[in-house]
C-alpha cells in the first residue's frame, strides 16, 4: 500500500485546509529569494543584494542558519505540483521561479565554495569550521548543528527536482553528498559514533557531547533511490548515520529514551531512518523497530495533543525545559513548563503515514487524527502564519500560545513545509483499492483510474463524514473508511442504505461495482470523555470526539466533583464544538479556536480518579536511618502497578538520584524546591516488565553521579506500590 501521489490530490475550495494552505502560500510569497539566499551568498563572499536578512535562527549572526532555505523549497516545491492540481497555474508559476531563482543562487555559492573550501561540493549558510568543531567533538554549549541545516537544504533540493523537475537541485546535492563523503572518510567509526551519539546522559558521570543531525539516514537513503541504488557510495554515507545503540533498543523493544534524556524530534527522524531502511533493502527488522518506537510514543510518550516532547529527568544541561524524553508515563514534569514541540508533530504524522502504507494499523491513524486537529491545526498563527515553536499544556494557570518569537525557528520551518501537505494523510492506494483514512476536506482525482473521491463535510466542525465516489466507468474496487475508536456507535450509508459499521483492524470495507456518482456518510458518535494523566491521578484533559477541550481562562477553578460528574456540568453551546461549565462564564473550545495570548487551560484538577489502589505502604519515619535506601514491596503479577513515593520538602540545592530494581534504573528524578509538586509526590508508572509475574519489588534508590557533581537523594517521608484497578 502507498499513500497517493501530490499529484492525484487537491484541496477543497473552501475548506479549512485550503484556507490555510493560501495563508501559507502568501506567507512564503511574501518572503523574497535574496532574502532566503542571503546567508549562503555571505558565507561564500559573494554579493547579498542588498537583502534584509532574515531574523532568530536564520540572523547572520546566528551559530547555526539556513535550514529555512530548505524547508522554503519543500514547501515551495510540493505547493507548486497542488497550485498545479487546481488550476492556480500564476502562483504554482511564481512558485517554481523562486525555486529556480534560489537553485541557481545556491549553484552560484557553490562554485564560489569550491575556490576555497578542502574540498569541492560545499554548500551551507555556516562555515565549515563549524564541521571541524564536532569532528574534534567541541562542544561550547552553542548546539553547533551542521549536518541538521544540512539535511534541511538537501531534503529541500530533491523536492526541487522532484516535484518541479530541476535537475540542478538534484546535481548540488549529490555534490554536497560528496563533500560528506571526503569528509567523513578521514573519521573513524568511533569518532563518526562519538559525533552522532545523542544521549545526553550514557550512565556515566562526565560531559557527554551532544549534536543533532537531523535525518541524515534517510535523506541520503532517498538520494540512493532517486538515482535508482545504483552510488553504493551514498548508500555507505548512509549507513554511517545508522546507530547501533538506537538501532538495537528499537529492535528489541527496550525503551530507554527517557534514561538517556534523549531529544525528541532526534530519536524521531532517526526512526524515519529506519523505516527508510526497510524501504530500501526490506529488511524486516528495521520495520519491526519503528513499529516498537511508535507504539512506545502511543503508549508512553504523547501528550493529550498526540505530541510529544517536554522535560529531561535530569538536571541542567540535559534538561533545558523542552524537546526532550523522560520516562515512559512520567508527564507530570513536563507540564512545568512548554512541551509539545511542532517539528514533533509534524514528523510523527509523517511517519504514522509511512508506516500506515506498511502495516494497515489503523491506530496510527487515529493518532494521525488527534495529532492533526489538536496540534497541527492550532499551530499557524491565524493572523501572519507564523507558526507555534511549543505547546503550553500546563498544570498551571496562564497557558498561551506562543507566537511571539518573531521569526525563524525549527518549527517555523517545519510548518512553512508541512503547511504546504495538510493533505498528506487522507487516501491511500493498495492496488485497485482505496483507503480513506481522514475525514478531511478535500480532492482525489485518480486519472489512470477515472476515479474521483471528493470529501465536503468540514469535519470536524460537523460529526459526519461525507464521501462522493464518481468513477467514469462501472468497475470493481473497494473502498475502505476508518472507524474511530473514540466513535462507540457509527453508522455507515452508501447511496442511503445502511451497511455493517463493525470494523475489521478499523476500517469497513466497501466492496462493490461502483457506477457514475456514489454517496457515503459516515455517522460519527461525538461524546465527551476524558483522559486522566498517566502520572497523576487528579488530572484530566477533556475531548469532544477527537477534539481537545481547553478552558479559555485564566484560573480554571479545582472541581470537587468527580471527572464524570465534571463532564455533566459542560453544557452545549448551539452549533459549535463548544462547551460551557455550569454556574460561569468559562467556555471550553479547541486549541485551533484559542487566539495568541489568550489564556487557557487543558487540565482539569479533580479529585483523584480511581485508578490504583495502595497494596504496601512503608514510612521512612519507622526507619530513619535507611542508609541503604532500600525497600521490599508487593506488587501484582498480574496487572499494571505503580511506585509513590511522598518526599520531605526541600532546601535549595537540587536533589538528583535514580531509583531502580533488581535489573535496571526505572527512573531518574531530579528535584528542587521552585519546582516542588504539589502534595509533595511523584507516581511513577512501573514497566510491565518489572513487575511481571512477581508478587515482591526490590528498589533501591542511589544518588546521581552527573557532570562531575554527586547529587544527594532528596529525603523519603513514605513509599508505596499501588495496582491498577483496570
Amino acid at each position: 500500500m502507498k499513500p497517493v501521489s501530490y499529484y492525484d490530490i487537491q484541496y477543497l475550495p473552501g475548506s479549512t485546509l485550503k484556507e490555510k494552505f493560501d495563508r501559507n502560500i502568501n506567507w512564503m510569497l511574501s518572503l523574497t529569494t535574496d532574502q532566503l539566499l542571503y546567508n549562503y551568498r555571505k558565507n561564500a563572499g559573494l554579493d547579498t543584494k542588498g537583502a534584509t536578512p532574515l531574523t532568530v535562527w536564520e540572523s547572520p549572526d546566528w551559530f547555526f542558519r539556513g535550514h529555512f532555505t530548505g524547508h522554503y523549497l519543500s514547501g515551495a516545491s510540493k505547493s507548486f505540483v497542488e497550485l498545479n492540481n487546481m488550476g492556480d497555474n500564476d502562483q504554482a508559476n511564481e512558485l517554481k521561479r523562486r525555486v529556480d531563482t534560489i537553485v541557481d543562487g545556491l549553484k552560484e555559492c557553490q562554485e564560489k565554495f569550491d575556490t576555497f573550501e578542502e574540498f569541492p561540493g560545499y554548500l551551507l549558510a555556516e562555515p565549515s569550521k563549524r564541521f571541524d568543531d564536532i569532528e574534534k567533538l567541541r562542544f561550547n554549549g552553542n548546539h553547533y548543528v551542521p549536518y541538521y541545516a544540512a539535511q534541511k537544504l538537501m531534503d529541500g533540493l530533491m523536492d526541487a527536482y522532484e516535484f518541479t523537475g530541476n535537475k540542478t537541485a538534484l546535481e548540488l546535492t549529490e555534490n554536497l553528498t560528496h563533500y560528506f563523503e571526503k569528509r567523513m572518510a578521514r573519521l573513524t567509526p568511533e569518532r563518526i559514533n562519538a559525533m552522532i551519539d545523542t544521549r545526553w546522559y550514557q550512565g556515566k558521570g562526565h560531559y557527554v557531547f551532544h549534536q543533532e543531525f537531523g535525518a541524515m539516514h534517510r535523506t541520503l537513503l532517498r538520494l540512493y533511490e532517486l538515482n535508482g541504488k545504483k552510488e553504493q557510495d551514498v548508500f555507505d554515507l548512509a549507513e554511517k548515520f545508522d546507530r547501533k545503540w538506537f538501532r538495537d533498543m528499537l529492535i528489541k523493544n527496550d525503551d530507554e529514551l527517557g534514561y538517556y534524556s534523549c531529544h525528541s524530534n532526534t530519536e524521531l527522524v532517526c526512526a524515519e531512518g529506519m523505516l527508510e531502511y526497510y524501504h530500501t533493502t526490506g529488511d524486516e527488522k528495521y520495520k519491526d523497530g519503528v513499529e516498537n518506537f511508535m507504539n512506545w510514543m502511543h503508549t508512553g510518550h504523547e501528550l493529550p495533543t498526540k505530541g510529544i516532547s517536554g522535560r529531561s529527568a535530569y538536571p541542567a544541561p540535559a534538561d533545558y525545559g523542552s524537546e526532550l524524553y523522560d520516562y515512559p508515563e512520567m508527564f507530570f514534569k513536563h507540564l512545568s513548563k512548554l512541551n509539545g514541540e511542532s517539528c514533533c508533530s509534524h514528523d510523527l504524522n509523517y511517519l504514522s503515514s509511512e508506516l500506515f502504507a506498511d502495516t494497515k494499523d489503523a491506530t496510527l491513524m487515529d493518532d494521525y487524527e488527534i495529532r492533526f486537529i489538536n496540534a497541527i491545526m492550532a499551530q499557524q498563527n491565524n493572523d501572519s502564519a507564523i507558526a507555534e515553536y511549543l505547546y503550553n499544556l500546563s498544570v498551571s494557570p496562564n497557558a498561551t500560545k506562543e507566537f511571539d518569537r518573531g521569526g525563524f525557528w525549527c518549527c517555523v520551518g517545519s510548518g512553512t513545509e508541512r503547511h504546504s501537505t495538510l493533505v498528506d494523510g487522507i487516501y491511500y492506494e493498495d492496488g485497485n483499492d482505496i483507503y480513506v483514512a481522514q475525514y478531511f476536506d478535500s480532492i482525489l482525482n485518480l486519472k489512470d483510474k477515472g476515479i474521483t473521491i471528493t470529501q465536503d463535510s468540514h469535519y470536524p466542525d460537523q460529526h459526519f463524514a461525507h464521501i462522493i465516489v464518481e468513477s467514469d466507468k462501472d468497475q470493481e474496487f473497494t473502498v475502505y473508511v476508518r472507524v474511530p475508536k473514540w466513535s462507540a456507535e457509527t453508522t455507515i450509508t452508501v447511496d442511503g442504505e445502511e451497511i455493517s459499521a463493525q470494523p475489521k483492524n478499523g476500517f469497513v470495507a466497501i466492496k462493490r461495482n461502483w457506477g457514475k456518482k456514489s454517496e457515503i456518510k459516515v455517522n460519527l458518535d461525538f461524546q465527551l470523555h476524558y483522559q486522566t494523566l498517566a502520572d497523576r491521578f487528579n488530572r484530566v484533559a477533556i475531548y469532544y470526539g477527537p477534539i481537545l477541550l481547553a478552558a479559555q481562562t485564566k484560573d480554571l477553578p479545582a472541581s470537587t466533583k468527580p471527572a464524570v460528574e465534571y463532564l455533566e456540568d459542560l453544557q452545549k453551546v448551539e452549533d459549535k464544538n463548544q462547551f460551557r461549565l455550569a454556574g460561569t462564564d468559562i467556555i471550553f473550545k479547541s486549541l485551533p479556536e484559542i487566539p495568541a495570548d489568550t489564556p487557557y487551560n487543558v487540565y482539569v484538577k479533580v479529585p483523584d480518579e480511581a485508578v490504583a489502589t495502595t497494596i504496601d505502604t512503608q514510612n521512612d519515619s519507622d526507619n530513619p536511618v535507611n542508609e541503604e535506601h532500600s525497600w521490599t514491596l508487593a506488587v501484582d503479577p498480574d496487572k499494571k502497578n505503580y511506585l509513590k513515593i511522598t518526599y520531605d520538602y526541600l532546601d535549595g540545592d537540587i536533589y538528583s538520584f535514580q531509583i531502580q530494581d533488581d535489573n535496571k534504573v526505572l527512573f531518574t528524578q531530579t528535584m528542587k524546591n521552585d519546582e516542588w509538586p504539589e502534595d509533595s509526590y511523584y507516581i511513577y508508572p512501573l514497566p510491565v516488565d518489572a513487575t511481571n509475574g512477581k508478587n515482591k519489588i526490590n528498589i533501591k534508590i542511589t544518588p546521581l553521579d552527573y557532570e562531575g557533581s554527586n547529587y544527594d537523594i532528596a529525603n523519603i517521608n513514605k513509599i508505596e506500590t499501588m495496582v491498577s484497578n483496570n
